[in-house]
């Protein structure tokens, strides 16, 4: 971030919808490549993934909470935190 504060990402739980298509649209690989990267990461003690909420709502109060956290939703309400769109 500009301000010097570590980014804090936040994902969706593993059986979300939404969660599935940002991994295809995003990193462009299905979830299960995602969490494999993950495991790798672990093992190798080069990082940790991401905390996991449960919904959107979760999320969206997770990144009000934390300075610096970004995360991804369905859509919806987001009152409070800056969106930004993906197409």
């Amino acid at each position: 971030m500009a301000s010097g504060e570590a980014v804090l990402p936040v994902d969706q739980a593993p059986d979300a919808p939404v969660r599935a298509t940002f991994s295809r649209v995003v990193h462009g690989k299905p979830t299960s490549a995602v969490a494999a990267y993950w495991q790798q990461q672990i093992f190798a003690g080069r990082g940790v993934p991401p905390v996991e909420k449960a919904g959107d709502e979760a999320v969206i109060e997770f990144v009000k909470s934390h300075p610096g956290a970004i995360g991804y939703i369905s859509g919806g309400a987001t009152s409070g935190v800056k969106v930004i769109s993906l197409q």
